[in-house]
């Protein structure tokens, strides 16, 4: 990642000691510096990656089940009468609105836990919790509280699905902007019927603004990490066949 990269250019260029290797590195770390923590390019590199918004008027009004990837709430924070969600919340919050209005007829959240203590507590218990508290009716929730990565949401959710006898109805996958792309090929593979409904966006509109062209913003760095995170999701996801 950047930030990792940047943080090793100067350690080396502190502890080094020829001359010509500390300069470069320096040097280096300065560039990876102004580079990675300049809002316009990695904007501009959002707008290019992320899938753009679906106007709700556009999607069929036949969804069978949307499907809710995790990854969106605490299950370290206490106490544990309520739900704490992350930024990614549109996940869950739109699938309720498309539920509200006839797009979807079932909510499936799928998510387990990567802790290895607390195995008890994990995110697609969690998300039912909200989904009910929001109105959603428990006839209508599906839970896959196993999958830890986003192949397992595919498999595991399409398994689950095929056990409701529901392979042959239209499902819509709703995750966030910068991951429907993976995230689609991954449940393509599992051979339902897929289209997929974008949120959680991180890139804005084009703004030629001296903040955001000259001015070092820390939040670029965890931007950029999302974007590189799913570049090599995909080509790793490549190689072990999930997509």
């Amino acid at each position: 990642m950047p930030y990792t990269q940047m943080s090793l250019w100067f350690i080396l260029s502190i502890i080094i000691k020829n001359k010509k290797w500390k300069r470069n590195f320096f040097i280096l770390g300065i560039c990876y510096f102004f580079l990675f923590s300049n809002r316009f390019i990695i904007n501009e590199v959002l707008l290019a990656w992320e899938v753009p918004p679906t106007p709700i008027e556009h999607l069929d009004s036949n969804y069978k089940v949307g499907i809710v990837l995790g990854g969106i709430s605490d299950l370290e924070r206490v106490p544990k009468d309520r739900v704490y969600l992350y930024r990614g919340a549109d996940r869950i919050n739109h699938a309720v609105l498309l539920y509200k209005q006839g797009i979807i007829e079932k909510i499936l959240v799928t998510g387990g836990t990567g802790n290895l203590i607390h195995k008890e507590y994990n995110e697609a218990d969690n998300l039912r919790l909200y989904l009910l508290l929001s109105g959603v009716k428990d006839e209508d929730i599906f839970v896959e509280n196993e999958a830890r990565n986003t192949h397992e949401n595919a498999v595991f959710s399409a398994r689950l699905i095929n056990n409701k006898n529901l392979s042959d109805k239209k499902h819509l996958v709703i995750t966030s902007a910068t991951h429907l792309r993976r995230a689609v090929m991954c449940f393509n593979k599992t051979n339902l019927k897929i289209a997929g409904f974008s949120t959680d966006f991180h890139g804005s509109k084009r703004r030629f603004l001296i903040n955001k062209l000259l001015i070092p913003d820390p939040s670029a760095y965890s931007d950029w990490h999302l974007v590189i995170n799913e570049i090599a999701g995909l080509f790793f996801y490549k190689l072990a066949g999930y997509i």
